[in-house]
């Protein structure tokens, strides 16, 4: 496994422009960081590796991004620019991509085995759309790698959007194009690419593969890579072989695949050039109107829930969860994101390189605070930035647990949750759930308090990953906060400075405001205020604006501040404080 370099700090600024977030992993070609431009917003910066940048002209990867920067399409993933930068006088080559909130079509994957034919079709149909976009350009451009690990899937509306991403190997041809020492996964490669072949027709391939995969859970062919080295030439001789054999139709995995289907995918994997659909208009066009399903589109086709010949596991009630924009929507709060993003949000993202360290993955974690600092909101935002369904749950959801006695019902709580997995269950006002056995408290509610501990007891292994908030951590039984239950113990007092300036820009965004507002003097004002006191704030300076028919100004935001206390004390403020440095001393 290649060593986790990380040459980019957090904070650190390139080219006066790029202002580096968060370290979101390493590619095959470099290492890829969230940064902030400086006037477009998010974005993802790909720092090439050394050994590619010698195996390839630095003049041609200007060229090809220039020419990819020009599929702007809703299917596909932007490449902005390709530059660099000089520090301790090296100089480092980088490219610039759209952010897209998801995850990869490989994570939905792992955790699904086999996709609905229903959600395949849709995320396969973008992925060709995207692709039909780049082959009808002018130059021609070829994906050259399409794969699970390349399709990114965003969750902003109600159902899922695919994006082709990474066009790092893509090429523009204007006919039979061959290149050399091409990258690649293998087990994609159409036969015609390891002659260093490519053409429209070699991403239809690819793109059959992936659609085959999604609705059988498995490959085309099988490889065993156990007898063999780990050289290119050793592998790609192993792929070559096994595709002597034609693969079995998808059905075969699935009685949900119907017969039409069935054709369509094998004659995308034919070995055959001629007979393969020559480009990824073609193959959209037999997707979208097949001939043989009594008029139905493949969206309207019900999906059953029986699971494969070989017993692979199909989830019943495959559920989409509609995402937001994560924790770009959280203004400030930057050292609380980037601790939640490294300690928490990365090994539910990247689950297979933690295990291989042997690192337990989290199972959950306590948001403590006075009320009003964003416990709810910000459990929410995490949700998207993992992109787990979300589950809310408060003491009245299920008052009547505590009436009747009824243990079975919690068990049932997360039986929900296991059935959505992966799952973020947050439970709200935790002390209420679980409070402190060592006082006097009833039989039921101790029989209760552990039947709650036993189900969360390691429940991150059924993907389920627990978020408890409270507003009296005293209060809450201290069984919960061993490790296996909850893994990490957060205080989210009221927001400094800069948090309390990027939380009044955020809700002055889009009304009308005169341009000379001074944030600077409006965070020093509001020393102590909560986010819900500074949201009651603006929307008390709207009112006022409005009742003038005037822009809002700053007269009016700091005549709401004179007239508003903090809802939080001082005394308030140092008591949860104090318990924060008790437990620190633990």
């Amino acid at each position: 496994m290649s060593s986790i370099l990380r040459r980019l700090d957090k904070g650190e600024t390139i080219n006066d422009t790029y202002e580096v977030q968060f370290y979101l992993g390493e590619g095959a070609f470099g290492e890829v960081y969230r940064v902030k431009h400086k006037y477009l917003g998010v974005q993802v910066l790909k720092l090439f590796k050394q050994d590619y940048l010698d195996n390839t002209d630095t003049n041609t990867l200007t060229n090809e991004a220039k020419i990819l920067s020009q599929l702007t399409h809703s299917n596909i993933v932007r490449v902005f620019e390709t530059n660099s930068f000089l520090r301790n006088n090296q100089k480092y080559f980088f490219m610039t991509m759209g952010f897209v909130a998801g995850e990869t079509l490989s994570q939905l994957m792992k955790r699904k085995i086999q996709v609905p034919i229903d959600i395949a079709l849709l995320i396969q149909n973008d992925i060709l759309n995207g692709l039909r976009f780049a082959h009808n350009h002018n130059p021609l451009i070829i994906h050259r790698d399409i794969n699970p690990d390349n399709v990114l899937l965003s969750y902003e509306s109600e159902k899922p959007s695919a994006l082709l991403a990474d066009f790092g190997l893509a090429q523009s041809i204007n006919s039979f194009s061959k290149i050399a020492n091409a990258g690649g996964r293998y087990l994609y490669f159409a036969p015609e690419c390891f002659l260093n072949t490519y053409l429209p027709t070699s991403d239809v391939f690819s793109a059959g593969i992936v659609l085959y995969k999604m609705i059988t859970g498995v490959h085309p062919w099988q490889y065993d890579f156990s007898a063999i080295g780990e050289s290119s030439d050793e592998i790609g001789t192993m792929v070559l072989e096994a595709r002597k054999n034609k693969p079995q139709p998808p059905s075969l995995y699935t009685e949900d695949c119907p017969e039409w289907l069935d054709g369509v995918i094998l004659k995308s994997l034919s070995k055959n050039i001629e007979e393969r659909f020559k480009n990824a208009e073609e193959f959209y066009k037999a997707l979208t109107t097949p001939k043989n399903i009594e008029n139905k589109k493949p969206k309207e086709m019900k999906i059953k829930s029986e699971s494969s010949e070989n017993k692979m596991p199909k989830k019943k009630n495959f559920k989409v969860r509609v995402h937001g924009k994560g924790f770009d929507e959280i203004a400030g709060m930057d050292e609380l994101k980037e601790t939640l993003y490294h300690d928490m949000i990365l090994p539910l993202k990247d689950k297979e390189l933690y295990e291989e360290y042997k690192v337990t993955l989290p199972n959950g974690m306590l948001l403590y605070g006075p009320p009003g600092c964003g416990k709810t909101f910000i459990s929410r935002k995490f949700a998207t930035e993992v992109a787990y369904n979300f589950v809310e749950i408060r003491p009245s959801d299920i008052a009547s647990i505590y009436v009747h006695g009824t243990q079975e019902k919690i068990g049932k709580l997360f039986d929900e949750a296991r059935a959505k997995a992966p799952t973020i269950l947050f439970i709200d006002e935790i002390d209420a759930f679980m409070p402190n056995r060592e006082g006097n408290l009833s039989h039921s509610y101790s029989a209760e308090v552990n039947e709650f501990l036993t189900q969360m007891t390691d429940c991150s292994k059924d993907s389920i990953f627990i978020i408890a908030a409270t507003n009296r951590p005293e209060k809450v039984d201290p069984a919960i906060l061993r490790t296996g239950r909850i893994d990490k113990i957060v205080y989210l007092g009221p927001p400094d400075k800069h948090a309390r300036t990027e939380m009044i820009k955020l809700h002055l965004k889009n009304r009308p405001v005169e341009p000379n507002i001074d944030y600077e003097t409006l965070g020093d004002l509001t020393e102590n205020y909560v986010a819900s006191d500074l949201n009651f704030i603006l929307n008390e300076a709207s009112r006022d604006a409005l009742k003038e028919r005037s822009k809002i100004q700053q007269r009016h935001i700091e005549n709401v501040i004179n007239r508003t206390s903090p809802s939080i004390s001082r005394q308030q403020i140092k008591k949860y404080e104090e318990f924060k440095n008790k437990r620190s001393f633990e």
